[in-house]
């Protein structure tokens, strides 16, 4: 029964960890009204300077679009209400993780059996600044850090799933 127990306990915290693709923060300003805010477009200049590869930056913008469009936002060419510019960058991370259980005689037990795993991996950060057209103001941003790019097949579902935790607090829910 101890085993079965102490099992769940560790399925349970590795199913935890392994929700969350990004660390996030996000900041706005608190004047804004955000309910008067209908369409974007995109910063091209700011494009034009994203530090990705080609596939990276479509699954990034393609991304930003599938999360617009479910928050009721049109994206449009030009005259639009906010204008969303994207930076990212990349540098290299260790994780070490300690491995300090094992199985003895008793069942299961802490200690130095394991050994220390150490790994070296790529974090990228994604950052969203959604900017007021009208006012040249940054209404909104989002962070999201800490994004493991190393497995390049996993890109493809990593990056879109990053961009949806960003946003997920955008727009933000006026107070109550």
């Amino acid at each position: 029964m101890k085993i079965v127990h102490f099992t769940f306990i560790v399925l349970l915290s590795l199913f935890v960890t392994s929700c969350s693709t990004v660390q996030v923060s996000t900041d706005y300003d608190r004047s804004a009204n955000f309910s008067t805010y209908k369409t974007y477009s995109y910063h091209e200049k700011g494009l034009d300077k994203l530090k990705v590869n080609d596939l990276d930056k479509r699954r990034l913008l393609t991304a930003i679009d599938t999360q617009m469009a479910a928050k009721g936002f049109t994206k449009v060419s030009s005259d639009a209400d906010l204008v969303v510019n994207v930076l990212t960058s990349t540098k290299e991370k260790i994780s070490v993780s300690n491995n300090n259980w094992g199985y003895g005689p008793y069942g299961y037990y802490g200690g130095f059996y394991g050994g220390t795993n150490v790994s070296q991996y790529q974090a990228g950060t994604i950052v969203i600044d959604i900017i007021d057209d009208k006012k040249n103001v940054l209404v909104w941003q989002g962070v999201g850090a800490d994004l493991n790019l190393s497995n390049i097949s996993a890109k493809a579902e990593r990056i879109p799933k990053a961009v949806e935790e960003i946003l997920a607090k955008f727009p933000p829910q006026p107070k109550k």
